[in-house]
C-alpha cells in the first residue's frame, strides 16, 4: 500500500487493537501525520464502524498543545482510515525507564498532562487509559497524549472512562515520575523511595482533585515553591576563596585609585585657587 486518500505511506509504525499504523506525507499539506487503518473486524462490522466514527467525531473536537490531534477520518474507496497528528519523541515509559525524574520536570510534564486533560474534560471527553505508553515526550520537552477518545478501541484493559479516573491515573504517572517505580496501591509515600523530594509531593499524590483545572493549579504552586527555594539556595552558596581574593584585590586597585584622583583634583584645586 503506497497512499491512502490523499496521504503517501512511508512507513509502518505498528499495531494496536484498532488496527494498522504508518507514518504518512500530507499531500495536501507537506505535514507528517500518522494514519491509523481499522482492522477488517471493524471495517466489515457496520455497528462498530459506526461507532468508531462517532468517537472519532468527539476526538476531532478536542484540541490542546498536550494532546496528539485527530486531523482527519476519511474513507478511500470503502476503506476507513484515521490521520492523526504525528508526534516525534519517546514514551513516558522510556524516558523514565525506572530511574526518578528531576522533581521540577516531573512537575512540569504533570502539569502539561493535567492542561491537556483540563481541555478534554470540558469537553466532556474522558482519557480512560492514562498510562507511560500513552504520553510522548517530545525533543523539546513537550507531554503529548495519545490516543485521546479511542482507550476502548486501543487498550487492552479499560477501567470506566471518567474525569476521576484520569486523575487518579495521573497522580500515578506522578509518582513513578518522582520515584522511578509504578505506582501501588499500598499507599507508598514517594518520599519513603526518594529521600531528596520535597515533603510537600506526598500530599499531592494522595489527595484527590476536584478537577484537572485545580490539580494543575496545585502542581504550579509547587514548582514555584521549588524554584524559589532553588534561587535562593544560589543566591546564598558561599563565595569560592579564589573568587574572594580576586574581588578584594580589584577592590584594593579600585580604592587606590580612588585617593590618587581625589589627590590630584585637590591638588589641581590649590593650585589654581
Amino acid at each position: 500500500m503506497e497512499t491512502v486518500g490523499h496521504y503517501r505511506i512511508l512507513e509502518r509504525l505498528g499495531e494496536s487493537r484498532l488496527g494498522e499504523m504508518f507514518r504518512a506525507r500530507d499531500t495536501r499539506l507537506g505535514r507528517s501525520v500518522a494514519v491509523t487503518i481499522p482492522a477488517d473486524d471493524i471495517q466489515n462490522d457496520p455497528p462498530r464502524r459506526t461507532q468508531l466514527l462517532a468517537d472519532a467525531q468527539r476526538a476531532m473536537a478536542v484540541s490542546h498543545p498536550n494532546i496528539a490531534a485527530l486531523y482527519e477520518v476519511g474513507d478511500d474507496a470503502g476503506r476507513l482510515y484515521l490521520a492523526f497528528e504525528f508526534v516525534p519523541g519517546e514514551p513516558l515509559e522510556r524516558v523514565i525507564a525506572g530511574h526518578p525524574l528531576n522533581p521540577r520536570r516531573a512537575l512540569d510534564l504533570t502539569i502539561q498532562v493535567a492542561d491537556g486533560l483540563a481541555e478534554a474534560h470540558a469537553a466532556d471527553m474522558s482519557h480512560g487509559a492514562l498510562t507511560t505508553r500513552t504520553i510522548v515526550v517530545t525533543p523539546k520537552g513537550n507531554a503529548k497524549i495519545l490516543e485521546f477518545g479511542f482507550a476502548k478501541w486501543t487498550a487492552t484493559v479499560v477501567a470506566p472512562a471518567t474525569n476521576a479516573s484520569d486523575l487518579d491515573a495521573l497522580r500515578a504517572l506522578l509518582f513513578e515520575m518522582l520515584t522511578g517505580r509504578p505506582h501501588e496501591a499500598s499507599g507508598v509515600a514517594p518520599t519513603t523511595l526518594n529521600k531528596s523530594l520535597p515533603a510537600e509531593v506526598d500530599a499531592l499524590v494522595v489527595k484527590n482533585h476536584d478537577s484537572a483545572v485545580v490539580f494543575a493549579a496545585e502542581l504550579r504552586t509547587l514548582a514555584a515553591v521549588l524554584e524559589t527555594r532553588a534561587e535562593a539556595a544560589r543566591t546564598t552558596r558561599p563565595t569560592p576563596l579564589r573568587g574572594r581574593r580576586r574581588r578584594s584585590k580589584a577592590a584594593l586597585i579600585a580604592g587606590l585609585l580612588a585617593i590618587v584622583v581625589a589627590a590630584a583634583i585637590a591638588a589641581a584645586w590649590w593650585w589654581f585657587r
